[in-house]
């Protein structure tokens, strides 16, 4: 299961990562109308699936603690850049590596 939620965790953060960098195009097309500062979303839009990619990258040690980093980025994601067809992509992947991380906290020592 760790390993899973490994290659998982991986997908998915680098799909979220080239799904933010459009976030990061949108806040900046905020900032030129100055209608409303598109600054957080810029930030969010690359910080959480860099939380996806490390969440990923400490599963295999630390499950709980990863896990938990790849489902607040997916949650996050949600929140920021909304649920439609193309983000339903990294957060489905993200989802199931955080439930897989979760699950092999419950598999026996080898």
């Amino acid at each position: 299961m760790k390993t899973g939620a490994l290659v998982l965790g991986i997908i998915g953060g680098l799909i979220a990562l080239l799904y933010g960098l459009l976030g990061y195009g949108i806040g900046s097309l905020a900032d030129v109308g100055e209608a409303g500062s598109g600054g957080g979303l810029k930030f969010l839009s690359l910080g959480l699936p860099v939380v996806a990619l490390i969440g990923a990258g400490t599963v295999k040690a630390k499950p709980a603690i990863g896990a938990a980093l790849m489902g607040i980025s997916a949650v996050g994601f949600v929140m920021v850049l909304g649920f439609n067809f193309f983000s339903m992509i990294p957060v489905v992947i993200l989802g199931l590596a955080a439930l897989f991380g979760f699950m092999s906290l419950q598999d026996p020592v080898q």
